[in-house]
């Protein structure tokens, strides 16, 4: 039988090595697995990381959203996705367990497994890795899900990293539609602008209207922003996202947002008073989230 498209077999394995995947860090980090390389689900999407200065890809809604709560996190530096775990370990450890090592379903040869997000953080001072497995609640009643992450588990606890699972339930929902909204305008490099100096004097002056916004709504300043600078509808909001998205903006972002709400809501961040402050314990790790 034809090996199919998104199977795994020993030729593939080596290729993907010779490539070099699941080595690297920051931009030059390469995932063993692409939402080219596996079947879609719908699910598959790619997300430009503030850290890494590339493009992650994720396989599950969850994914994402983890992504982005530890992406924006002052404390990581580093997150490296769908990060390949040495086979003759994984093996060793299923032979261990008494359970078959996971195996293409096609090909038969045992795959290379990988965890979904490996995180790099400070801890007083020092980088460490934090591994996270990313999954639905769901798919915890499947045993051979269990078994399978079991296997994951020991071969960190072996390295003495912290590996944890993450579900849906796990994940603040307002928060993350906060960051899904923000993410969407990291950048203005796609927006078309009458002249080269448009988009940064709308930014200017949305960050001296907040300055001086005394508490009015976000409806009426952009109003204001309107009459006095000539913006067209929907530009002050654009610009407001896009500040907020680099932190020049901040508000709290466990409420949902609300333009009729007061502009007190929104503090404006001097462009060079961007320290962060490294965790101090694991506890503060697991809490990040």
């Amino acid at each position: 039988m034809a090996k199919r498209r998104y199977s795994f077999d020993e030729e593939k394995i080596a290729r993907f090595l010779k490539q070099r995947r699941g080595e690297g860090r920051g931009a030059d980090y390469h995932p063993w697995l692409t939402i080219h390389d596996l079947s879609s689900t719908g699910l598959s999407s790619r997300l430009q990381g503030r850290k890494s200065h590339r493009l992650h890809h994720v396989f599950s809604k969850i994914e994402r959203a983890v992504l982005m709560l530890f992406d924006w996190n002052d404390h990581v530096i580093d997150i490296r996705e769908q990060y390949p775990l040495d086979r003759e370990e994984t093996r060793a450890i299923a032979a261990q367990m008494s359970v078959a090592s996971p195996r293409d379903r096609d090909t038969g040869v045992d795959i290379v497994m990988t965890t979904d997000l490996l995180v790099t953080a400070l801890v007083d001072g020092t980088e460490q890795d934090f591994p996270l497995a990313c999954k639905p609640q769901s798919e915890l009643d499947n045993p051979r899900s269990i078994q399978k992450l079991e296997i994951e588990r020991r071969f960190w606890q072996a390295r003495g990293r912290p590996w944890r699972l993450v579900t849906e339930k796990d994940c603040p929902q307002v928060r993350v539609g906060n960051l899904e909204w923000l993410y969407e305008m990291q950048s203005l490099e796609h927006l078309e602008a009458p002249h080269p100096d448009y988009w940064s004097d709308r930014r200017d002056q949305v960050l001296h209207g907040l300055a001086g916004a005394g508490g009015i709504s976000l409806h009426r300043l952009f109003e204001q922003l309107q009459d006095r600078w000539g913006h067209q509808p929907g530009e002050g909001l654009m610009m407001l996202r896009h500040l907020a998205s680099i932190k020049r903006v901040i508000f709290d972002l466990d409420r949902p947002f609300d333009i009729m709400e007061s502009s007190r809501g929104f503090q404006v961040v001097p462009a060079a008073a961007m320290p962060a402050t490294a965790f101090t314990d694991h506890a503060q790790w697991r809490a990040a989230a």
